[in-house]
């Protein structure tokens, strides 16, 4: 072939696409990685379509499509030609296997901008290993996709486009946030109306804003002395001071509070209360009352965030703390990426109408608003009851995978580490002996195909728990065999050589 860059377009009849677009994007495409070069003379389109094996119209229509977009340009009685007043592109020799950027390392000082390392946040790891202890992640493989893509196709359809596919309000679809007030209110004990809820892009963005618009720097915000440690660098961020209290079998300890309030006021309290985040220990009856009378003694706000209410095993689950509310005390948040599958961001705040219209300004900043098409879709499976169907079903499979995951931890590990069975959630809380370092034993899973956390993002300042969250929701039992298989292993090598700890 004289043209061998004709070997690079990928065309395939079977996809949903028009070919004529395949092949009109891949030769774009080749343009910009700069194998067809500015001025470059492209053969006939009754050659091209000779070549291709394809329909000459098809390869008009192509042809067609790229000069309207500028990438080519006919000139008469000469034919086609990449358009010359195109910047001129060099291919990098570069592995296309390996991930390693073409930029220098020293931005900052060949620009003109200043770069400066914050030492407070970082990257969140990104891994591919085949099989996972997570934080506690759902299994997208039980969700209801194929129902959730049918209500999306639909709203293509037959959606007007000019109200779901414009610009629309900050707070949320309307008719889904009718929905997550039925379902609070319903389900969790509310009595809240759909101008109470915010719809943001996952919880952690609720939590965010929500730190941004009532905290200033300097504020003391309590935390549990374990904490999610994304919402710590939330209120870190705004320039909260963090003052952390002890958790223990019952929850976070309201008597050391009460201490605490007795000798200082506090701007804000942040609790995981279903499901403690990282330790899954359940928040006591006893104590919710404590804490929500400590909120309305000392005028400080609790922020609840519930972020897998619908995952309790053992009984009917405990109401939220934000049910007893009647005095605006309590904002509470969760999120629909536990119950569908992670990349779904969509959350909601409960809290006062004017408290959520400041949240407004600052999402538009940020966000200008969230993607009202899938919260419309996410809103019409609700209606229809076919969330509530696939919630009680992964109910059931996740309680026993829950169950098999302990089974397999008391059998297999009870020399290694030490844990207690959860009530609920999605992950087990689990400390390590002494004589098997988490960084170590982590690595070397690793190097096997299994990941599993270093434990270093749950340590409080200035403690080494050797400890983490080991996510079992997302394996099935028989995966869970291959993860506890690899994970034995490498703690039985890594056992003569920490005898003598």
């Amino acid at each position: 072939m004289d043209y061998p860059y004709l070997n690079l377009l990928e065309i395939d009849k079977e996809k949903s696409g028009a070919v004529y677009l395949q092949i009109s994007q891949g030769l774009a495409s080749l343009i910009q990685q700069g194998v067809l070069k500015p001025g470059q003379k492209l053969p006939g389109t009754r050659l091209l379509a000779e070549i291709l094996r394809l329909n000459r119209n098809t390869i008009t229509l192509a042809m067609d499509e790229l000069q309207a977009e500028g990438w080519v340009v006919a000139k008469e009685r000469s034919g086609l030609y990449v358009n010359g007043r195109l910047p001129v592109v060099t291919v990098a020799e570069k592995d296309p296997l390996k991930e390693e950027s073409l930029f220098t390392a020293d931005v900052a000082g060949a620009t003109a901008f200043r770069l400066e390392q914050n030492l407070l946040l970082e990257a969140p790891e990104v891994h591919k290993c085949a099989l996972e202890f997570n934080d506690g992640f759902p299994d997208p493989r039980l969700s209801p996709l194929q129902e959730l893509g049918r209500e999306y196709r639909r709203l293509h359809k037959k959606a007007n486009p000019l109200k779901l596919f414009s610009y629309s309000d900050a707070q949320g679809d309307p008719f889904f946030r009718n929905m997550v007030c039925r379902q609070l209110n319903e389900i969790r004990g509310f009595a809240v109306a759909p101008a109470d809820i915010f719809i943001s892009r996952g919880s952690v963005m609720g939590i965010y804003l929500l730190a941004r618009t009532t905290l200033k720097p300097g504020d003391t915000v309590v935390i549990g002395e374990l904490n999610y440690r994304t919402a710590n660098l939330c209120f870190e961020q705004c320039g909260a001071r963090l003052v952390r209290i002890p958790v223990d079998s019952k929850g976070l300890d309201t008597h050391a509070l009460e201490a605490l309030l007795q000798q200082q006021p506090i701007r804000m309290l942040y609790i995981t209360s279903h499901h403690q985040h990282p330790t899954t220990v359940m928040l006591a009856p006893e104590r919710r009352l404590h804490l929500y009378e400590l909120a309305r003694k000392y005028k400080f706000y609790i922020l609840e965030d519930d972020y897998d209410f619908d995952y309790h095993y053992e009984n009917k689950p405990t109401l939220p703390i934000a049910s007893m509310d009647r005095h605006g005390l309590v904002i509470y948040t969760g999120s629909y990426s536990k119950v569908i599958y992670p990349t779904i961001r969509v959350g909601f705040v409960v809290a006062p109408p004017a408290l959520i219209m400041e949240m407004v300004k600052y999402r538009r900043i940020i966000d200008r608003q969230g993607d009202h098409l899938i919260e419309r879709a996410l809103a019409n499976l609700i209606q229809e009851g076919t969330l509530q169907r696939y919630l009680r079903k992964s109910k059931n499979i996740y309680k026993k995978r829950k169950e098999h995951f302990c089974q397999l931890l008391r059998q297999e590990f009870s020399q290694y580490l030490y844990f207690q069975e959860p009530e609920g959630g999605m992950a087990v809380w689990v400390k390590f002996r002494e004589a098997y370092p988490l960084v170590k034993v982590a690595e070397a899973c690793k190097a096997r195909n299994l990941y599993l956390s270093n434990g270093l993002s749950y340590n409080p300042p200035g403690k080494q728990l050797n400890a983490c969250r080991m996510g079992f929701a997302g394996m099935t039992e028989q995966e869970m065999r291959q993860a506890c298989t690899i994970l034995k292993e490498v703690l039985e090598e890594m056992a003569p050589r920490y005898k003598a700890c």
